[in-house]
C-alpha cells in the first residue's frame, strides 16, 4: 500500500476528517499528555496563522523539497531550541529523535500480513504505553501536579492564541508564544506563514483519504473486505470497527491469550485486506487522488519547500552551537 510521506503524519487532535481505519484514542493522564507532545510536538502543535487563510510573507519557488538528511536537520534543531528555551525557563526537556521513515501506513487497513503477526495492531489501537518509557515522562512524575501543568505551559504556550481554517477539515488553533513557537520562529522567521502551509501540507494526507475513501471503488472493496474477515469470525464493517472489537475484549490486557487473539484479528485484517483486492484498489486510488490534491495546494506546498531550505543554514548554525 502506498506509504505516507515523512512529512505527513496524518491528522493531529482536532476537527478533522479520519478514514474508516482510524484509531481509537483513550484519554491520557497530564504526565502522558505533556509526555505525548513532548514526543511529537510537530504533529501535535495545532495550526498557526493570520486567521485570514493566508500564508504572510510565504516565499515561492519551484525547487525541490529538502532532501532526508536536511530534513532530519530541521527536527534536531528545533528540538535543540526547544530544550534550550525549557532550560531557561527552569525546566528539563529531553530532546526526541526524528519520527522513524520507516513507519508503516495503515490509515485504511492493515495489509502486511508478516508485520500484523510479528506487532498484532501495535499501536494502531491508541494504547498509550509508548509514552510511558519517554524520558520526559520520568522526568515529569518527579514534578509536583502544579510544575506538571507550568512544564506544559512553557513548552506549548498559552494564550494569545492564532486561528487557521484547513478547507473542508475544521478550524483549529495554538499559541503564539511558548517554546515551541520560539523554536519555530527562529527557524523559519514567520511563524504564522511557515505554520500554516507546513500543516496543509502535512494534512494532503487527510485530503486524498477523503476521496479514496469516498470512491464506489473503495466502498465496494470494503464490502468483500467485511464479508472475507466475517468468515474469519469477526463481525466488522471496517477496520476501526474490527480494531474496536479487539480493543473492547481487552483494552489493557497483555496476557498471552489476548495477544493470541489480537494477533489473530490482525493477520484477519491483512490477509482479507489482500485476498478481497481492497489493498490493490487503495493503492489505485491513491495515485488517482493525490496528484489532484497536491495540485490544489500546490502554492502552499511550494512555499513549504522554500521556508524549509531556507532554514537549514538556521538550523546548522543552531547544532553547531553546543
Amino acid at each position: 500500500m502506498t506509504r505516507q510521506p515523512q512529512h505527513d503524519p496524518g491528522p493531529p487532535g482536532g476537527a478533522t476528517r479520519t478514514p474508516d481505519s482510524g484509531t481509537r484514542r483513550r484519554g491520557p493522564t497530564l504526565i502522558r499528555i505533556a509526555a505525548g507532545i513532548a514526543l511529537s510536538v510537530m504533529a501535535a502543535w495545532a495550526v498557526v496563522s493570520t486567521g485570514t487563510g493566508a500564508a504572510v510573507n510565504a516565499p515561492t519557488s519551484g525547487g525541490r523539497p529538502v532532501d532526508a538528511t536536511d530534513d532530519e536537520l530541521l527536527h534536531r534543531a528545533s528540538e535543540r531550541l526547544i530544550a534550550r528555551c525549557m532550560a531557561r525557563h527552569g525546566f528539563t526537556y529531553t530532546e526526541q529523535p526524528p519520527p522513524s521513515s520507516a513507519g508503516q501506513d495503515f490509515r485504511y487497513v492493515l495489509d502486511d500480513v508478516g508485520w500484523a503477526r510479528e506487532h498484532g495492531y501495535g499501536a494502531l489501537l491508541g494504547r498509550p504505553g509508548a509514552w510511558d518509557q519517554d524520558a520526559n515522562s520520568v522526568n515529569l512524575e518527579k514534578l509536583s501536579t502544579e510544575r506538571q501543568r507550568d512544564w506544559q505551559r512553557t513548552l506549548l504556550g498559552s494564550g494569545r492564541e492564532l486561528t487557521v481554517d484547513l478547507p473542508d477539515l475544521g478550524r483549529m488553533s495554538a499559541p503564539d508564544n511558548g517554546c515551541t513557537a520560539d523554536a519555530r520562529l527562529t527557524l523559519y522567521r514567520d511563524l504564522a506563514g511557515w505554520y500554516r502551509v507546513r500543516r496543509i501540507a502535512d494534512h494532503v494526507g487527510s485530503y486524498v483519504a477523503g476521496k479514496v475513501t469516498g470512491a464506489l471503488e473503495y466502498r465496494t472493496g470494503l464490502s468483500v473486505w467485511a464479508s472475507c474477515v466475517r468468515q474469519r469470525g469477526y463481525a466488522a464493517s471496517s477496520p476501526r470497527e474490527l480494531r474496536e472489537i479487539v480493543a473492547a475484549e481487552a483494552p489493557e490486557s497483555v496476557g498471552e491469550q489476548a495477544r493470541e487473539r489480537e494477533v489473530d484479528a490482525a493477520e484477519a485484517e491483512a490477509e482479507c485486506a489482500t485476498s478481497s483486492g481492497l489493498s490493490q484498489t487503495i493503492d489505485a486510488l491513491e495515485r488517482r487522488y493525490r496528484p489532484e490534491i497536491e495540485r490544489r495546494f500546490a502554492r502552499e506546498l511550494d512555499a513549504l519547500r522554500s521556508f524549509e531550505r531556507e532554514a537549514v543554514p538556521r538550523a546548522r548554525k543552531t547544532l553547531a552551537n553546543a
